[in-house]
């Protein structure tokens, strides 16, 4: 009776320790699958050629917080059992979404559209990068599954990461900018002190031909430094 018991307990610890071990392997195997898929996604966008007057600008963090809530809202309904098609819909109207992009695939898919003819479309007409990518991720998620919509969450959480860069790398910039100002600034400075405290400088910067010229230079390439400055580190951003 007690090597029953033993033989039982023993079957019945293996078969529990198998259990565990397929759920987390799964969960492990969907994972990488899903980051795949996510930067296979990335690096064809990065291949795809654009038409010619198409320019993609950068996304505002505004923007990029709304797409990762549509995201993770349209996450959250499917894993509630929802079709995707109605997914996306109820996190598109729930978010009040003004982008184009993302409302147009909501009304294609209501219409019964293929994701992939969709994606393909849609593509074309996104402003962004960051809109391109969505428009993958919801590709992907289209084909169900728990992988779908792990790649929903990934995808919210890497626009989030940008999101949060695109703040430090604003605050840099003003930084810089600030710098910048300020350095252009003090040889205006100093000229103007030296005008009015030295006559021999007075007489040559005011007086002069040779004089004017370098006042002339001077100022031009001081306030092209702050046009060009401001130029490379002002992104443009679509709202």
């Amino acid at each position: 009776m007690k090597h029953l018991v033993a033989i039982f307990g023993a079957t019945i610890f293996g078969c529990l320790v198998a259990a565990i071990g397929f759920w987390y392997i799964q969960i492990r195997l969907t994972k990488v699958w899903v980051n795949q898929r996510l930067s296979q996604n990335i690096r064809r966008l990065e291949r795809n050629s654009l038409p010619g007057d198409l320019v993609l600008s950068q996304s505002s963090t505004l923007q990029l917080e709304q797409l990762a809530e549509i995201l993770d809202t349209t996450a959250r309904h499917l894993r509630l059992g929802e079709s995707f098609a109605s997914a996306l819909q109820a996190a598109v109207s729930s978010q009040h979404c003004a982008i184009q992009v993302l409302q147009n695939f909501s009304w294609a898919c209501a219409l019964g559209e293929a994701a992939s003819e969709i994606s393909k479309r849609l593509l074309k007409t996104a402003k962004t990068k960051d809109q391109q990518f969505v428009v993958k991720t919801l590709e992907l998620a289209a084909t169900g599954g728990v992988g779908g919509v792990m790649a929903l969450e990934r995808a919210a959480i890497v626009i989030r990461e940008r999101a949060t860069h695109i703040d430090d790398r604003f605050a840099q910039a003003a930084q810089a900018l600030l710098s910048t100002r300020i350095l252009s600034w003090t040889p205006l400075v100093v000229a103007g002190w030296l005008v009015v405290s030295s006559a021999p400088v007075r007489n040559y910067l005011i007086l002069s031909p040779s004089g004017w010229v370098c006042l002339l230079l001077g100022i031009g390439l001081n306030l092209a430094g702050r046009k060009w400055m401001h130029a490379i580190i002002t992104p443009s951003v679509v709202s």
